[in-house]
């Protein structure tokens, strides 16, 4: 029968394949990132234990992690990690390496056991230990050509030597973490900053914790909660130790996944609708099927076949479209995945592989199974309930069965229409969101700027003046480079910050050191702001005056001098940063530039001169009079020269990364789209399907109306009123639904309210304008009926 039907079968399958494919595709990720557990050992008993305060992650600091872990009852074992870049030198071009700094126990705390060599011991876990690391899969094979004798050699990081003891499994990946290639027992320790300013309470680290048997996270956090308040009296001038710091445990998982679970589930959500579609729009397809099959059904019948035996058979036929198209579907859900993860990879959580696997094919077989009951069970029903004696006589030309059965159809259209604008308007408002993020202004020219990293070895480099020398030496090389207009550094890139901390401007009250307001402060050479063409309003700017043995000196942001000053001049007043004993001066303000992403809101901030803060950590900006790329070599072998062991990491443009600040709004609002896009194709559909039905079944009544003198303007018009009835009863539906839905969708909205008043008059005229073009079609057709042949077929 599906044979003989070969174009009504095709276009079944393809439509619902559609919608089981995109489903398949979502829960694929869905499963990765929110169903499919880690591979630990018994990764339920695993927990993240975080320094919150009202707006983010805090960072745990050495002082609370070694709290938590001396005092704590719920645990079985505790441990940390931190993530850090170290230069490896040897063996090759010296390279920046990510590096995972972690406790002794953390690898036996999840489980993991190394495919060579052993993890490490209690003693290369202390400060006086051995220096030794175990170094990933990939750098194995990558970097060392795979020696089986690697285990027990030394390598370089950072200027010096470290045994490597052993070799990760390749299938084992740390999302939480984030990428590392090497890891080092030495978590007490990180590449930016002495020890002994670690225990000063600098949150750089993060707690892993496996529950005691039988303890909950609810009883765990209560006990967080006592050892929080045991922190705080304990370390009052810590700056973490203010009343607003909470600490808690959370599932580890929620850690990798949390930014992403909302968008995950939107998108979940986006695809069962597509899918419902879908359904209907089979569902229609098979309703219209059966106007030709009334009269074999009813010769089955009268022949004895029962209901039951009329309905199975319609029902198998049906779940064969619905498996054809899960196979179907399932392809296309492979190459809609692959396409996915290459698409959004960095949008996606790093280190969690997304692939299909037997949840995900059970899903698929499902879903096909439940569209194919779905979407075959109604016309079954409906074709089962005809009048024998009327259907083999006249195959019920105007039976109330046919008008049943085009009620139910445009119930189908109904609903279609009403979902699809849904998500219609859902698109909108990312498109409109999307198109504020495309025009805000980041506060600076972003046109041919290169930038690239330069992390320098702290052992190589312990003093500030020989980071200051490195870099001025740099910047004196690249500045003299055939094609540079300016060059500079600066220790965060655009729209980032890097290091926040306590301030004290003038004339606000003398409060403790942990009181005090946390405000980001940047280090920056004397042509930064010419480099990145951010304005002065208002003093002057840095030179090379400026150095360490000048006096202290700042230049504000408008932010940082609304807030603390008002309308008062800023220049000449005083400042006390951080630990500093000396108040810094003034000297100038500098226009506002996004400093925490496009989206969010600038926040206070101080620049300094790099040599009043060395950091051994900078970025290389390098402003082009041609294209920046052009450049990126000879920039390196200006590098090089300075220092052969010196690597560069992170080159790209800063127009690169004010697009990548774009790309996960971008990514969510194409998928949407494609969502949405695909809905309205198979909704117009639908009311093209259903008129078309309607047309055909009152073709006797057509030709009749034309014989007696109606014009086919009138004819038209009656057609093209029926389609525009059904979209605008979806419309209004679909309208209600978005007033109550959209709101979900707030924090992924940018300066576009949930309720946007052009969103939800633009999406819904555009979707009558498309069904009036879809009414049109088969209206046209009925005004080509020939009375004559109507009522001679009749």
């Amino acid at each position: 029968m599906l044979s003989r039907n070969f174009g009504f079968s095709l276009a079944a399958i393809f439509t619902l394949a559609l919608g089981i494919g995109a489903n398949t595709a979502i829960f694929t990720v869905t499963n990765a990132l929110l169903l499919r557990p880690f591979p630990y050992r018994d990764p339920e008993q695993l927990v993240s234990v975080e320094a919150r305060d009202k707006t983010s992650d805090r960072g745990s600091t050495l002082l609370r992690y070694e709290l938590v872990r001396d005092r704590n009852r719920s645990f079985q074992s505790v441990a940390v990690w931190a993530s850090d870049n170290l230069n490896l030198t040897g063996h090759g071009e010296p390279l920046q390496v990510p590096v995972g700094r972690v406790s002794a126990n953390f690898f036996p705390v999840l489980g993991i056991q190394p495919q060579m060599g052993r993890t490490f011991t209690a003693e290369e876990g202390r400060p006086e230990g051995k220096p030794v690391v175990m170094i990933s899969d990939f750098m194995w094979r990558s970097r060392f050509n795979a020696d089986p004798k690697i285990i027990g050699k030394t390598i370089a990081l950072d200027s010096t030597p470290h045994t490597i003891v052993g070799i990760l499994p390749a299938n084992v990946q740390f999302p939480f973490v984030g990428q590392a290639d090497i890891w080092t027992p030495r978590y007490f320790e990180y590449s930016l900053m002495t020890p002994q300013r670690l225990r000063m309470g600098v949150g750089y680290l993060g707690i892993l914790a496996r529950l005691q048997p039988g303890t909950t996270l609810a009883r765990a956090n209560a006990e967080l909660t006592v050892l929080n308040r045991q922190y705080r009296e304990e370390n009052p001038t810590a700056p973490d130790a203010e009343p607003a710091v909470e600490m808690m445990a959370n599932p580890l998982r929620d850690l990798v996944v949390a930014d992403v679970r909302g968008k995950v589930l939107m998108l979940s959500i986006s695809v069962a609708v597509v899918l419902l579609i879908a359904c209907a729009n089979v569902a229609s397809l098979l309703l219209s099927r059966a106007l030709a099959r009334r009269k074999e059904i009813a010769v089955r019948t009268a022949l004895g076949a029962s209901r039951s035996v009329v309905v199975r058979q319609l029902l198998t036929e049906s779940m064969l479209l619905a498996v054809a198209a899960g196979l179907l579907g399932a392809g296309l859900s492979w190459v809609g995945t692959n396409a996915l993860v290459a698409w959004g990879a960095s949008q996606l959580p790093q280190g969690i592989p997304i692939e299909m696997d037997v949840r995900v094919l059970l899903f698929t077989l499902l879903s096909s199974l439940l569209a194919g009951i779905f979407f075959g069970t109604f016309p079954a029903l409906q074709v089962s309930r005809l009048d024998i004696d009327t259907t083999l006589r006249d195959e019920g030309r105007s039976s109330s069965a046919g008008q049943a059965r085009t009620q139910l159809k445009s119930l189908l259209v109904v609903g279609q229409v009403a979902l699809s604008l849904l998500l219609l308007i859902g698109a909108g408002l990312l498109l409109r969101s999307f198109g504020r993020l495309l025009g805000i202004d980041p506060g600076f020219d972003a046109h041919n700027v290169l930038t690239m990293n330069v992390s320098l070895p702290t052992v190589k480099y312990a003093k500030p003046e020989q980071q200051i020398a490195f870099f001025d030496e740099v910047l004196r090389r690249v500045s003299l480079l055939p094609g540079v207009r300016n060059a500079a550094i600066s220790a965060a890139l655009p729209l980032s910050w890097k290091r926040v901390t306590p301030v004290l401007p003038e004339g606000q009250a003398n409060v403790p050191l942990a009181q005090r307001p946390f405000v980001d402060v940047e280090a920056i050479s004397p042509q930064w702001f010419q480099t990145m063409r951010v304005p002065l309003h208002a003093g002057r700017g840095f030179t090379a005056a400026d150095n360490a043995e000048a006096p202290k000196v700042v230049i504000a942001n408008e932010t940082f001098a609304r807030r603390f000053w008002g309308n008062e001049n800023p220049v000449g007043k005083h400042i006390i940063v951080g630990r500093w004993t000396e108040q810094a001066e003034v000297i100038g303000v500098a226009a506002d530039m996004k400093n925490k992403g496009l989206a969010q809101n600038t926040q206070a901030q101080l620049y300094l001169p790099f040599p009043q803060l060395p950091w051994a950590d900078m970025n290389l900006l390098v402003r082009t009079m041609v294209t920046p790329q052009s450049t990126t070599a000879a920039v390196r072998a200006q590098i090089s020269a300075a220092d052969p062991d010196q690597p560069v990491a992170g080159i790209q443009t800063v127009d690169e990364l004010v697009d990548s600040s774009r790309a996960e709004p971008r990514f969510t609002m194409l998928l949407l789209g494609i969502f949405s896009l695909t809905a309205l194709a198979l909704s117009v559909i639908g009311i093209y399907g259903v008129l078309s039905y309607w047309v055909a079944q009152r073709r006797y009544e057509l030709g009749i109306r034309l014989a007696l003198g109606a014009q086919r303007a009138d004819i038209l018009r009656m057609v093209v009123r029926q389609g525009v009835a059904l979209a605008v009863s979806g419309i209004v539906i679909g309208l209600i639904a978005a007033l109550l839905l959209t709101r979900l969708m707030s924090s992924m909205l940018y300066q576009v309210g949930a309720l946007d008043l052009t969103t939800f008059a633009v999406a819904p005229l555009v979707f009558l304008s498309i069904a009036l073009l879809a009414s049109y079609l088969p209206a046209r057709g009925a005004t080509k009926v020939d009375p004559l042949e109507a009522l001679r077929a009749d």
